[in-house]
């Protein structure tokens, strides 16, 4: 039969006020909760803690709806926590931006966010070497000029080009849709 392991005891005997136990002699050596108020704690001999720590029930009083919602609790260490659909991480990041714009740059406010767009939109947009917002007009212009430098009857042979103007060709046409939408 293995040995008991015996605690280590918390403070030195000669400093240990007495076991809460009354009429024990033993100084107490040992710190254990007397209630479930975290500041609530009592200073016990070996033997009485041992046998305190027996008894102790932190549960003792709870209904098994209660205890169930503790145990669950106790996963986030019983701190609030938040839905994931109530802010999504886009609007907390920008959060982040708008202070750490504003902390940089006292006195100016942090400019206002771009909408979210997909990653098609920014791929087009990179393609069309251009940035949101836009309006069809400058979105227009920019397709007749990068046509004009990739078009295959400018760039004979050129194979760069031509896949080139393929890609802006389809980008000018996703931006397009992206207008007529929004």
């Amino acid at each position: 039969m293995p040995k008991k392991k015996d605690y280590e005891p918390q403070v030195p005997p000669d400093r240990a006020p007495p076991c809460h136990v009354k009429g024990c002699p033993s100084p107490g050596t040992y710190k254990a909760p007397l209630s479930k108020k975290s500041h609530d704690y009592g200073w016990f001999c070996l033997d009485h803690v041992r046998e305190h720590n027996q008894k102790w029930d932190f549960m003792a009083g709870m209904t098994r709806e209660e205890i169930e919602h503790f145990m669950k609790d106790a996963v986030t260490g019983h701190r609030p926590t938040w839905n994931r659909e109530t802010r999504t991480s886009d609007q907390y990041t920008q959060m982040l931006h708008n202070a750490l714009y504003e902390f940089l740059n006292p006195g100016r406010k942090a400019p206002k966010p771009q909408p979210h767009l997909s990653a098609k939109l920014r791929k087009a947009l990179a393609v069309m070497e251009m940035e949101h917002p836009y309006t069809a007009k400058e979105l227009k212009a920019k397709y007749r000029l990068l046509v004009k430098k990739h078009h295959p009857d400018v760039n004979k042979g050129d194979k760069k080009s031509e896949e080139m103007f393929k890609r802006v060709t389809v980008a000018y046409h996703t931006l397009v849709e992206h207008i007529k939408t929004h």
